[in-house]
């Protein structure tokens, strides 16, 4: 059964050059992921063993089914889940068909995401039990204390500063005391040096990939610790999963010349502008994932103290 395709008219509050960056990115480049994953996985891939390196949609899948791995640590699903950025409900829909009985409220800035993410819940369990909101996941209207789990996959990087502060804010005001949190995202192990002709091209290389996503900047991985403990949190867990991502990302540069080719004869040569900064920043993304002495892919688990 498809869920109707509902005309979106709330729209998020873009208060800010950084919300509306972000707001427009998705606007034009969200029916491009459709081309990566055929259920609008926003992410990269998880590759384990027994799984064919060829096979990306089976790894997206994969990744979703890690990240409820962590938030069920303790083999008890949680009832109440929010996804900070969730975009078209990928990960929230391979919730609903694991976990019976468990409601998702996903986040995200885009009124498109939420219309497809809508068409694409098929399911009655999926209509019933996946709640969408249009706003800002720094300051949402979701009650405090009042979820058991969060998840943001590849999209912790849109929040403001290194260290994510408000983010971390947010987090640990809508957990539960004991509640649990899982955040997969590349990561900066260490800042980039801001002067010195050795790091210019690295510097480059970063800023472009980081703009042509809309994304402000990445979270420093050794800041995030303190950042938790500052609202009451604490991780528990940092995995580094650059190898297990890297078959997934090696599908990124065959993929968007083929796209680019398709998609610039469609458009007669005036592809929107949106949309050659997102081919170019997935372009770009092996090449940033070789740069291990600063760039790291990571899964960090932790939760909110009692």
């Amino acid at each position: 059964m498809n869920a109707p395709m509902i005309p979106v008219r709330e729209k998020a509050a873009v208060s800010s050059p950084r919300l509306q960056r972000i707001s427009d990115y998705y606007s034009a480049a969200t029916k491009d992921y459709g081309v990566w994953s055929q259920d609008y996985h926003m992410h990269f891939g998880y590759w384990r063993w027994g799984l064919n390196p060829f096979f990306r949609e089976r790894m997206l899948r994969e990744l979703s089914l890690q990240v409820l791995k962590r938030l069920a640590g303790n083999g008890v699903a949680p009832l109440k889940v929010a996804d900070l950025g969730g975009g078209t409900g990928a990960t929230a829909r391979v919730m609903v068909d694991q976990w019976p009985d468990t409601h998702i409220d996903v986040v995200t800035l885009s009124p498109l995401q939420i219309e497809i993410g809508k068409e694409r819940s098929r399911t009655p369990e999926q209509v019933r039990r996946i709640h969408w909101h249009c706003c800002d996941y720094e300051h949402t209207p979701l009650l405090a204390s009042s979820f058991d789990a969060i998840c943001l996959i590849e999209s912790s990087c849109y929040a403001q500063g290194a260290d994510k502060k408000e983010l971390f804010r947010e987090i640990l005001r809508l957990l539960k005391p004991g509640g649990v949190f899982v955040i997969v995202d590349a990561m900066l192990k260490k800042p980039i040096p801001e002067t010195g002709y050795q790091h210019a091209w690295r510097r480059k290389m970063y800023r472009t990939w980081c703009d042509a996503w809309a994304v402000p900047e990445l979270g420093h991985l050794d800041l995030l610790q303190d950042t938790a403990a500052a609202f009451g949190g604490k991780i528990t867990s940092v995995e580094d999963w650059s190898y297990r991502i890297a078959p997934s990302v090696a599908h990124a540069p065959l993929l968007v010349i083929y796209h680019w080719i398709v998609e610039t004869l469609k458009a007669r040569g005036r592809l929107e502008a949106w949309r050659w900064r997102h081919l170019v920043a997935s372009f770009l993304s092996p090449w940033i994932g070789l740069l291990e002495r600063n760039f790291v892919y990571v899964a960090v688990s932790g939760r909110r103290m009692e």
